[in-house]
């Protein structure tokens, strides 16, 4: 069977001794064939490498591989091209890819940088296949491209939630999963749905189909997205969501069946309608799959660090008690569904944050899983949700600064009575970050927090929300999604002082996304045991993929201009918190556009943001906030 890279080379967690690149093999695959090297300057620099896989479909190989750095350590600066063998041929060659190779001109191999201080800091999330007429990440690699300077990329990234859709896919791409993932896994069973909702019911994923899923993953069932026709279901389907977003698998989409109606077609206004949505959703879609192979270069180049979110698994999950409840009843298929999203997330996303974190998961727990997929095994799943759901997937990076990132899903619990408010992180999941803090040098001053929620969001739309979840009660906080940080102040407050625990912290800076909108907040507070004053940074950029559109983004610009015209009269805001000003100040503090931030730092004490905002027309235009000195709203 010829083999092929069908994701990845993805570069992940780099330190100065090793440097991790996960990747997706098919084909017939023997760990012990797989090896790699490192060269400088086109001389050898290193040859050893530790080697981990797991299998997860029919000749289907996740592949970490961890490679060596000299005695000595990576050369600081310095491009390191990397090369991957299997019984000692280059996998970097077309018959190994489909596609353009992850290589930039002018190199023959992928490379990457170590430093021991990160400099330049990329932050991102929200990259949804139909969500956006352009892909900032893909447009982010042409520009890296069209410059051809691989010195200056990021020194690492870091997304924060949603690089996969689950709840919300569009039909030619659910389709498509569909097709690949009958030759390339074995058939999943499924769990009988709840109250005998059989109708719309089969026994297996193959006979049930991709479409009108919302009929039998309904709110009995702990699902309340408003776009599950084609919703995500099985493991192989959260695995395939995640190769089709990263490059390799796909790079053109089949045309919907239904053909573009004209302006004088008879059919009925709303079956044009329906046909309409369907072709402007594959247009988008097919433009994001079309770039993939853009994602993927990039990504085999900076190491990334990354944190899940709700879209991960289902819109949702996790929101309300009630929800939590009903996702995590034994033997349904929503226990089913987010055991699988979750085996998922620990493959393609937290086993490269951590790798040794992640040894006994990888090595033990998801195999036994995944063998039994094709027969539903309830005690199997209630024993693997058991253990994912209630993982902490909180870790510490081994850059500098140091990041925090922090699992706001499975560490979550609510007051008795307060259902509707989660506490992002309980005490529990608090405590588990303070001992990690525990282990940083007792100098450190600046830290990188992943928080995929803002932690101090955009007040007006947190007030709008909590506001109508207050009202409407649980109704409106499944449509509202009121989670934000602030619904508990109590618990915010606790998560400020574990931060701090660290005793000579000054600097915070908090990455987010989730919201599909960037901004950024300055908040300052006295050190809790020696009164230095602790800046927290929020820098939010979101999204990659995913602009508001239609009467949300006119409440969105309604609500920030009303935001910038009451600070500038009337403060409504605790002194203590300010939006930040762009440096070219023209009236807004916000962007709904596609965005990606940018932290740069240096070694003396200085510090911006900038937020590559990418306008409608294909062209960038950059945010920058001094924070040195910072303009502040009011």
């Amino acid at each position: 069977m010829d083999m092929k890279v069908l994701c990845g080379p993805m570069l992940r967690r780099v330190d100065s001794q090793t440097a991790c690149i996960w990747l997706i093999i098919h084909g017939e695959f023997e760990q012990q064939a797989l090896s790699a090297s490192t060269t400088l300057m086109m001389a050898p620099l290193n040859d050893a490498a530790h080697i981990d896989s797991i299998q997860i479909g029919n000749n289907l190989n996740a592949v970490m591989v961890t490679m060596k750095a000299p005695q000595s350590g990576w050369p600081e600066q310095d491009l390191i091209h990397y090369d991957l063998h299997y019984n000692h041929v280059s996998l970097f060659q077309a018959q190994y890819f489909n596609g353009p190779l992850p290589i930039y001109p002018g190199h023959s191999l992928p490379c990457f940088r170590y430093l021991a201080e990160n400099h330049k800091i990329l932050n991102a999330s929200c990259r949804k296949p139909h969500g956006a007429k352009q892909d900032a990440l893909a447009a982010y690699d042409r520009s890296v491209e069209h410059s051809n300077k691989l010195d200056k990329l990021p020194d690492v990234a870091f997304f924060t939630g949603d690089q996969i859709y689950a709840d919300d896919v569009d039909p030619q791409v659910a389709k498509y999963l569909f097709e690949q993932s009958q030759l390339l896994f074995n058939d999943e069973a499924l769990a009988t749905p709840v109250d005998n909702n059989t109708a719309h019911w089969q026994s297996h994923l193959s006979a049930l189909g991709w479409q009108n899923r919302h009929l039998l993953l309904n709110k009995k069932e702990g699902f309340y997205t408003t776009q599950g026709h084609q919703h995500l279901l099985g493991f192989r389907e959260y695995i395939l969501m995640y190769m089709l977003a990263w490059g390799g698998l796909c790079h053109e989409l089949a045309e919907p069946t239904d053909k573009l109606p004209s302006k004088r077609n008879a059919l009925p206004y709303k079956e044009r309608k329906r046909i309409r949505n369907e072709w402007e959703s594959y247009a988008k879609a097919n433009n994001f799959v079309k770039q993939s192979w853009r994602v993927r270069r990039l990504l085999a180049h900076i190491p990334s660090y990354m944190m899940l979110d709700d879209h991960e698994v289902t819109d949702d999950w996790n929101l309300t008690k009630q929800v939590t409840n009903q996702l995590s009843k034994p033997s349904s298929l929503g226990q089913q569904t987010v055991t699988n999203a979750l085996a998922a997330f620990t493959i393609c996303q937290a086993w490269g944050n951590n790798p040794a974190q992640y040894q006994n998961l990888i090595n033990e727990v998801l195999p036994s899983y995944i063998s039994k997929l094709s027969q539903y095994d309830a005690t199997c799943y209630q024993q693997t949700f058991e253990y994912l759901n209630g993982h902490n997937f909180s870790t510490l990076t081994p850059t500098l600064p140091v990041a925090l990132l922090v699992d706001t899903r499975t560490q979550r619990s609510f007051r008795p009575n307060k259902p509707l408010s989660p506490l992002l992180v309980d005490d529990q999941g608090l405590a588990h970050i303070r001992s990690l803090l525990s282990t940083l040098d007792t100098h450190t001053e600046r830290l990188i927090v992943l928080s995929p929620a803002p932690v101090y969001g955009f007040s007006l739309v947190e007030n709008l929300q909590l506001g109508t979840v207050k009202l409407f009660e649980h109704k409106a906080a499944t449509g509202a999604d009121g989670e934000c940080w602030i619904s508990d102040e109590q618990q915010m407050a606790k998560f400020s002082d574990t931060i701090t625990s660290l005793s000579n912290l000054k600097e915070c800076y908090i990455l987010s996304g989730d919201v599909h909108y960037g901004f950024c907040r300055k908040s300052t507070f006295a050190h809790p045991s020696n009164g230095h004053d602790v800046t927290f940074w929020q820098l939010t950029s979101s999204s990659i993929s995913n602009r508001p559109t239609g009467s949300i983004e006119m409440a969105l610009n309604a609500l920030h201009r009303s935001a910038v015209f009451g600070i500038s009269l009337n403060p409504f805001y605790k002194e203590k918190t300010k939006y930040l000003k762009p440096e070219s100040w023209q009236g807004k503090f916000l962007s709904g556009h596609l965005n990606l931030g940018i932290l740069a730092l240096d070694n003396i004490n200085k510090h911006q943001y900038s937020m590559h905002v990418l306008r409608p027309n294909g062209k960038w235009k950059e945010w920058q906030y001094n924070l040195n000195q910072p303009k502040l709203l009011g």
